[in-house]
């Protein structure tokens, strides 16, 4: 990975907003900038000098995955990080930035650190990470060819008889099959009127599962991890005949809302907008109002990355983004509809990156 030239970027960036250094908590940051997942902490100064700090149990993997070169620098056991960041500190004379930290930490590293403005700055992150290069594309390519595997896999048992679970089992095993690091997120099989609930239903103790049955509605939401990097797919299958007459009418007009919304996405484009487009597709139908979401978001190592496609997002896409594109329309306590995939944002249009069919949908 590319990790100097990303703290090259950041380096500039904290000149630019007259910072003196950066703490990199958070754990995906670190992962980012020095191939290291933490626990740890990565202090970062515009003299050009880089300090990974880590507690015993983390310095053996900072040292076999960290770039070469890094100023690895292991603590005492029990000795907490933050003090360990709060002196390292104290010699600087200007603001510095901190990623995402909890608040409790924050307030005891301020207290050691009194006399230093220490200033929430994750935008600086997002701004270089928001971004992918081509070695990050690549593992996402990865990430989502694995993600269409393991949608046919689910495909392939789908029938009257089988188990929300026993759908999830099959979708994590070829996932592992097919050499994923992990699911992205828990994989979400919701049948019925389950599917009427876009997160998936609680896993309550007398409805962790359900039987799959003939005219059920089934959305299949699933995420796979590869290198540290997600990938997000949903499609939704009919069980047979479905049993409201409209089902096809309104699958096709969802299906409508991405490809329209996919088409306008850009370089340069608001993310706003991309959303109002899928919008004003289902409200031809008078089904905009069941559409609860936004359109999409970034994905990267995180399954939830800016920018975010929904109203009034101040977001704009720019070449190199991944992001979903996701429409859905629920009706309370019957069914629901959603397509997703991963796509990759070009100076030209969008690459998408999953491809499991969407005329597939009808399971005899």
């Amino acid at each position: 990975m590319r990790y100097k030239e990303r703290l090259n970027k950041l380096t500039t960036l904290l000149q630019l907003n007259g910072l003196q250094a950066m703490i990199i908590w958070d754990n995906y940051d670190l992962l980012y900038f020095t191939g290291v997942n933490g626990p740890g902490a990565l202090i970062v100064d515009t003299n050009g000098e880089t300090r990974l700090y880590v507690p015993p149990i983390n310095y053996e993997a900072a040292e076999r995955y960290a770039f070469p070169g890094l100023n690895i620098e292991q603590t005492r056991i029990a000795e907490p990080l933050e003090v360990v960041v709060a002196h390292s500190i104290l010699g600087f004379d200007g603001a510095i930035a901190v990623d995402r930290m909890d608040v409790e930490i924050y307030k005891r590293l301020a207290n050691m650190a009194p006399n230093i403005e220490i200033r929430p700055s994750m935008s600086l992150i997002w701004e270089i990470r928001s971004v992918k290069d081509s070695q990050e594309i690549g593992i996402i390519h990865e990430a989502c060819r694995i993600s269409d595997r393991a949608m046919l896999a689910a495909s392939d048992v789908l029938c009257p008889g089988i188990t929300e679970n026993e759908v999830k089992s099959e979708i994590v095993s070829e996932i592992y099959r097919q050499m994923g690091e992990k699911p992205a997120f828990e994989v979400i099989v919701a049948s019925a009127d389950r599917s009427s609930l876009p997160h998936g239903p609680l896993q309550k103790a007398d409805k962790r599962d359900r039987v799959i049955n003939n005219g059920d509605v089934v959305v299949i939401d699933l995420g796979v991890m590869v290198e540290g990097y997600c990938s997000d797919i949903t499609r939704t299958f009919i069980i047979g005949k479905p049993k409201d007459n409209e089902f096809e009418a309104i699958y096709s007009s969802v299906l409508n809302a991405k490809d329209a919304a996919q088409s306008f996405m850009r370089s340069g484009v608001s993310c706003s907008y991309v959303d109002s487009v899928a919008r004003s597709i289902l409200s031809e139908k008078e089904l905009d109002k069941h559409f609860i979401h936004g359109l999409g978001h970034g994905v990267g190592l995180e399954i939830h990355e800016p920018p975010r496609l929904a109203p009034n997002s101040p977001d704009q896409l720019m070449e190199g983004n991944v992001v979903t594109c996701e429409p859905g329309v629920y009706f309370e306590g019957l069914w629901g509809v959603r397509i997703e995939d991963t796509v990759l944002i070009t100076d030209k249009g969008v690459e998408q990156l999953t491809n499991y069919p969407v005329d597939q949908y009808i399971v005899y």
